[in-house]
């Protein structure tokens, strides 16, 4: 590891803490780390999600926060928050960590701070912009001119980070050159790993059951229909679908009314840290179903508390996936889950032999290993 002196890193990002979702993850738990090893860390992001508005400075475990206002968004991408280039520019920076790629205006505050400042610039893309198979005619224009764009503003970051191995293959279509391409994977907190109550599985009726677990937003790409699909062909067996509601609910609901399954899912919602493990060690397998992920934080979190894995081939799934830990299906195949699933609880010693070597595999993703190797590009690059 390169020696690095203490320094003044910037984050910018769409959304930060306390929203939630897999970029969120990384930018709140790499800043704390970085906080703990003397540098100064500032989060650029929109003060709004969903009608929800949060205050525009505060401090969080030692991170400095600066929200804006979003005056304009259309869907993810086209945002307008015009504070971000001020308050960027405020601050005397050693590095400005982007974690967006297709944000338009994230990439013009961050070629102005260059420019006016001579300041490095990283950035983490998490995935390809706009990364799903279908959209719209209107949405794939929108596609095809930001991709353009992308490929100019992306010669002035001084290094990418790749979240899995294999995103060097698309990250160079997009004009970054491979001396720039670092790899600094996802990571999981030491929460992961602390003890819960097993006493607050009891609400859910869960005694006796057969339980699989997903983790995550309810949003059509997670793919959560496909598992809804073969859970009547399985008997004692409940699906619990933890995470907030992303427009897609309601569909899976009449799915559910569909299939005559409604005393096989759950729903929680939002819940606690100790709560969501508890569900977690209760599990059998946890199941990550999604049409895209570059990565998939949650599987982490699954296999801390020693779950079997099922995954889609996603760029995540596959880096994440192996035999010893678990399995893979093509998006959409519900016919390769229900026998993946079949063979699982036909066999329970794989249950076992998995959860053992998931547990293990699991303590080398911790976020308080990760930060070393992001501090090692920042030095890189210094």
């Amino acid at each position: 590891m390169l020696s690095l002196g203490a320094m003044k890193i910037g984050f910018l990002i769409n959304y930060f803490y306390p929203f939630l979702g897999g970029a969120e993850s990384n930018c709140f738990y790499l800043a704390k780390e970085l906080v703990k090893k003397g540098h100064e860390v500032h989060i650029f992001t929109s003060d709004r999600k969903n009608n929800k508005i949060l205050t525009k400075e505060e401090m969080v475990d030692g991170i400095h926060i600066h929200r804006s206002k979003t005056w304009f968004r259309y869907k993810y991408y086209l945002v307008f928050t015009p504070g971000l280039l001020t308050n960027v520019l405020r601050y005397d920076l050693d590095v400005l960590h982007l974690h967006s790629f297709g944000f338009l205006y994230h990439d013009f505050v961050a070629l102005v701070k260059k420019i006016k400042h001579k300041t490095k610039l990283v950035n983490t893309p998490h995935g390809p912009f706009m990364a799903l198979k279908e959209y719209s005619p209107i949405e794939r224009i929108l596609k095809t001119l930001v991709s353009r764009f992308e490929k100019i503003s992306n010669r002035f970051y001084d290094a990418v980070i790749e979240v899995n191995p294999t995103q060097k293959s698309w990250l160079t279509k997009y004009g970054i050159k491979k001396n720039k391409i670092f790899f600094v994977p996802n990571g999981i907190s030491e929460e992961s790993f602390k003890k819960s109550n097993p006493n607050l599985i009891k609400k859910y009726n869960l005694k006796n059951k057969f339980i699989l677990t997903y983790i995550g937003r309810v949003q059509k790409y997670k793919g959560l229909d496909q598992v809804l699909r073969i859970l009547p062909y399985f008997n004692n067996i409940v699906f619990v679908i933890i995470g907030e509601n992303a427009d897609d609910k309601e569909r899976l609901v009449s799915l559910i009314q569909k299939l005559k399954i409604k005393e096989k899912v759950i729903f929680t919602g939002r819940i606690s840290e100790n709560t969501k493990s508890s569900l977690l060690d209760a599990s059998k397998v946890f199941i990550l179903p999604s049409e895209w992920e570059a990565f998939g934080i949650t599987i982490l979190e699954a296999m801390a508390r020693g779950n079997t894995i099922i995954s889609t081939t996603t760029e995540g799934g596959k880096f994440l996936v192996g035999k010893e830990n678990g399995f893979l299906y093509e998006f959409g195949d519900t016919g390769e889950l229900r026998l993946i699933l079949e063979k699982i609880i036909r066999n329970p010693k794989i249950l076992e032999t998995i959860g053992e070597n998931n547990e293990k595999k699991s303590l080398n993703f911790k976020w308080s290993k990760i930060v070393n190797l992001l501090e090692d590009v920042y030095a890189k690059i210094s």
